[in-house]
């Protein structure tokens, strides 16, 4: 592979990821929201922020699909679920169970397996 493809698959790689970090932080912010009452303050700033993350990551998800095919693009769209996980242990204190670990893999593995064939 030739030293500017692989800066180009780098650096989508990186706005993949962040894209990615990005839509699931609306889901860190939708919980928050619903932890006060609706329609107050604090409901409105975390649920505008779920939606201006939303907002972003479909500005940056349309720019992705015109670099990288759409079924490597959502294939990698399994990571949300890993770190919609590692959101909730870190911030809502919450368990992690066999089932989360067991799809964690499956999702790793299919990742994995298509990146294989990738190359």
């Amino acid at each position: 592979m030739s030293e500017k493809r692989k800066t180009g698959r780098g650096k989508i790689l990186i706005l993949l990821s962040l894209s990615l970090i990005i839509q699931s932080l609306s889901s860190v912010f939708i919980k928050y929201a619903g932890t006060f009452d609706t329609f107050s303050g604090e409901f409105i700033f975390f649920y505008g922020a779920a939606v201006g993350c939303l907002g972003i990551f479909a500005i940056m998800w349309q720019f992705l699909l015109e670099m990288i095919p759409l079924t490597t693009a959502y294939l990698r769209k399994g990571v949300l679920y890993i770190l919609i996980l590692v959101w909730s242990v870190i911030l809502f204190k919450e368990q992690v169970t066999w089932n989360n670990i067991i799809g964690s893999i499956i999702i790793i593995a299919g990742i994995s397996i298509h990146g294989m064939e990738e190359h």
